[in-house]
């Protein structure tokens, strides 16, 4: 199950006159117009220099990140618009208990109040997890560690090796077993590896924080030392095991498909049977369509590792991953540490956030679909879905006409890439059929015991899809989600309901503010389906190789360039941007903004031209784009998101793609040798 998703943050974020002239022929006015203030341009940058900081130099300036996040940037004023919403509508439920006791709305409210009730989570300290302590307290031999793994397994912890239920990569009718690796509490393995001071400062915080848990739940000092190492080589050994995230970049260095016996042969130390007889799927036949063992190098050191590592270790193990789940659901000790180390350490953050915004984010990780019907109702137009239908309707056509005119490709190669672009699914809003659920077990008592529930519903849900037909009704994504998708398993593009508002979309403005916007996220979505990864993929959501040999060969250089390009671009004095592991996401941010453009294009056909605030549609087009990536970020987010995310930060976004346009060239009067403008076999156009 392959989906690429449009993100600005993983954690969670794309002239032949001086400037003065440039600004005083081209801000006369004939109108106000949405969706672009005037006042964020800073004219004294020439917009072919950088137009990042012409776009909103004084955006820039004027805006400051609050304590208590990561980052800022428009995407994050509509999530805190979308948050307020969420609050009423958890606040109306929550002060109604007495519903019916299986509606989704009382179980909604139930879990809003134990995520508020800080009195109940102080008083209980660490007893909501009493009883998972003493059930691995209880591992006295490797059966008992396997057996217990395994019931934690069922709520998504237990570290180790993660597992779920998707498409088959090469047939994608079939919903078969998915085993990956996982078990480390780093972002990435690199982290377990690096040598520079700053890296080695985070993995030894990260060691500090696991030590002063386990003096938390009843170690002394120095024998919680003695366990954080002991863990930290667990965790180092399957780091050094596991894949990079630019090797699995590759769709097919992760598919290798299996029958249940050959992955028992694979590790014949683990006990598969107790883990699928735990879990609820021991029938051997819901195996008979095959399992995919995405990297079976990592599992043969599972195996050895079973062997090598004490039973006591494990149970150490065992412990960490169900503390550093729990931490921040448990008392004040505990959430502080979590806090601590993952936000503060990793990412910057000076503060935590007000209580009931961490109450609607394990809403929406236990029931968001719910929570997401709820504020569809109060929230989305149906008019807005219908103009995105009509912008995605001019995007698709303007990929089809890059594809026809596109000099590299052959005809027989054009032909599979048109096929591919006619049979793309189109979700906008929300979905047309909302999850069930019946038979969820939430009450009042402990936020911890709701999350577990939560945990087990969910996962069994996902489970119970194996050797089914695809649900091809269902989302990967919340409604409220300020995000979208696309999957080449479905060969479907989604756009939840939560992006369809400014800076993305506003409906009272011009075509080139939302051709900028949700236009251009729509391109970017499409050309997800070509990108170095998505092009493995056909219509049907099949890996296929649907490409000449010399059209392939001919992509890779292009890609390859990018590649380059974007390796240069640096974001801190010993920090630049990766280009392989940005690869896709670049491939889609330019070929997005290049189809949106010309979507835009179609759009105005017809229509009179006029400037507003001085500016063509055009040029509204470039800046429209730019509000939509501007970001400011504290250095150790910025960090951690070039580290480990696929997507270049904002300001890149910016300057990568339009840098390799001739039409942003044009649009602002542009000229070879500006740094904005690349020329001749500088410029890359894959789309």
């Amino acid at each position: 199950m392959k989906i690429k998703f449009l993100l600005i943050f993983a954690v969670a974020i794309f002239q032949v006159f001086s400037t003065a002239s440039y600004a005083q022929e081209h801000h006369h006015s004939t109108g106000s117009g949405r969706g672009i203030n005037p006042e964020d341009i800073d004219s004294s940058v020439d917009p072919n220099v950088d137009f990042y900081r012409y776009s909103s130099g004084n955006w820039l300036k004027n805006n400051s990140i609050p304590p208590e996040y990561s980052s800022w940037s428009d995407w994050r004023k509509i999530d805190l618009n979308n948050e307020k919403l969420l609050k009423e509508i958890l606040e109306e439920v929550t002060a109604n208990p007495m519903m019916s006791s299986n509606s989704n709305a009382k179980m909604l409210g139930d879990i809003y109040y134990t995520a508020l009730d800080t009195l109940k989570i102080e008083s209980d300290g660490m007893n909501p997890v009493k009883e998972d302590l003493a059930l691995i307290d209880g591992i006295s031999n490797k059966e008992d560690f396997i057996k217990v793994f395994s019931q934690m397994k069922q709520y998504r912890n237990g570290g180790l090796f993660s597992f779920w239920v998707g498409q088959d990569d090469k047939n994608s009718a079939n919903v078969i077993m998915q085993l990956f690796q996982g078990g480390i509490g780093l972002p990435e393995k690199d982290y377990y590896f690096k040598d520079d001071p700053k890296s080695k400062e985070i993995r030894e915080k990260y060691r500090q924080f696991m030590e002063n848990i386990f003096v938390l739940i009843g170690n002394d000092r120095n024998a919680a030392a003695k366990i954080s190492r002991d863990v930290m080589v667990i965790e180092t050994r399957l780091a050094r095991a596991s894949m990079s995230r630019i090797d699995m970049r590759e769709a097919e260095a992760t598919y290798h498909p299996m029958t249940l016996q050959e992955v028992k042969a694979l590790t014949p130390d683990f006990s598969w049977n107790v883990l699928f007889e735990i879990i609820g799927i021991g029938d051997e036949r819901n195996f008979e369509k095959g399992i995919n063992v995405g990297q079976p190098e990592f599992f043969k050191e599972v195996n050895r590792m079973l062997t090598d590592v004490s039973v006591n270790d494990w149970k150490n193990y065992l412990k960490w991953n169900l503390m550093r789940s729990a931490a921040d659901k448990l008392s004040r000790p505990f959430a502080d540490e979590s806090f601590n180390y993952y936000s503060k350490t990793l990412r910057g953050v000076e503060q935590q956030r007000e209580r009931w915004r961490n109450g609607i984010e394990y809403v929406e990780d236990a029931m968001g679909e719910a929570l997401g019907q709820m504020f569809v109702a109060k929230s989305f137009k149906p008019e807005a879905k219908q103009r995105a239908l009509e912008m995605v309707a001019n995007i698709k056509e303007a990929f089809k006409d890059r594809i026809l005119m596109n000099e590299w490709m052959s005809e027989e190669t054009k032909k599979q890439a048109l096929k591919k672009l006619g049979t793309f699914d189109v979700k906008i809003g929300y979905t047309d059929k909302w999850r069930d659920f019946a038979g969820l077990k939430i009450d009042r008592s402990s936020l911890y015991n709701n999350m577990k529930q939560a945990a087990i519903f969910n996962q069994q849900y996902n489970l119970n899809k194996i050797g089914k037909p695809v649900d091809r009704t269902e989302w990967w994504m919340l409604p409220q989600t300020v995000n979208a998708y696309y999957s080449s398993s479905k060969n479907e593009i989604v756009f939840p309901a939560g992006i369809m508002q400014p800076p993305f979309f506003d409906p009272d403005a011009d075509d080139a503010v939302n051709y900028g916007g949700i236009g251009m996220v729509i391109g970017h979505e499409i050309t997800h389906g070509f990108d170095d990864q998505g092009r493995k993929y056909d219509g049907e959501g099949n890996m296929s190789d649907w490409w000449t040999e010399i059209d392939a060969a001919k992509f890779k250089e292009r890609a390859d360039k990018l590649v380059k390009q974007y390796n240069n671009f640096k974001v801190a004095d010993d920090l630049n941007i990766n280009g392989e592991l940005t690869l896709g996401e670049n491939i889609a941010d330019l070929g997005g903004l290049i189809v949106a453009y010309y979507g835009l294009q179609k759009a105005l056909e017809g229509k009179e031209r006029k400037l507003i605030d001085g500016f063509t549609q055009e040029q509204r087009f470039f800046l429209s784009n730019t509000n939509v990536w501007r970001t400011l970020m504290r250095p150790e987010t910025m960090r951690l998101l070039v580290t480990t995310d696929s997507h270049s930060p904002g300001e890149f976004r910016v300057t990568g793609p339009m840098s390799n346009m001739e039409e942003f060239m044009k649009a602002f009067g542009g000229k070879p040798g500006d740094p904005m403008v690349r020329t001749g076999n500088e410029r890359v156009v894959i789309w």
